[in-house]
């Protein structure tokens, strides 16, 4: 077998093409698919990153959603128990208004029934003078029989 000048100037342009090849076509094109593959690299590690924050900010807001409810249970109770004091409030002021005007009102037939029983020893008074005149025929001392009377009176009615 003889190696003739063709199969060397074969050789030489396969090796020289391998060189620039390599040099300007797979050289750029491994730099490239390198950094296709560090981003890719990188956008994994932040999806992980973004995961762990959204877990992080799910707790947080568990948390924060657990104390809002508690502040509102608190603030339901402390308005339950305003109410149910300012009902309590209510029932005892209307009870006492209530017991005030019943308290009026026996007073005020207390003072009524003293001027009925007044009047009536006026009246009757009056009526014994009137009967005691007609009987005697005559007219009386009004002023001193009056005074009599109103004494007899007194005496009989302080007792009914």
């Amino acid at each position: 077998m003889s190696i003739d000048l063709t199969f060397i100037g074969q050789i030489v342009v396969f090796l020289t093409l391998v060189f620039l090849m390599r040099k300007y076509l797979y050289g750029p094109l491994n730099d490239l698919l390198e950094g296709r593959a560090k981003k890719i690299a990188e956008g994994l590690a932040a999806a992980d990153a973004g995961k762990e924050a959204k877990a992080v900010a799910e707790a947080e807001i568990k948390e924060l959603l657990k104390a809002s409810r508690a502040r509102a249970q608190e603030i339901v109770s402390a308005a339950e128990k305003r109410a149910a004091e300012v009902s309590e409030e209510a029932v005892n002021k209307a009870r006492e208004d209530g017991q005030n005007i019943v308290d009026a009102a026996r007073e005020e037939v207390t003072a009524e029934i003293e001027r009925a029983r007044q009047g009536l020893r006026k009246e009757v008074a009056d009526l014994a003078v009137l009967a005691a005149e007609r009987v005697l025929g005559a007219e009386l001392d009004a002023k001193r029989h009056a005074k009599l009377i109103d004494g007899v009176i007194s005496q009989g009615i302080g007792r009914a």
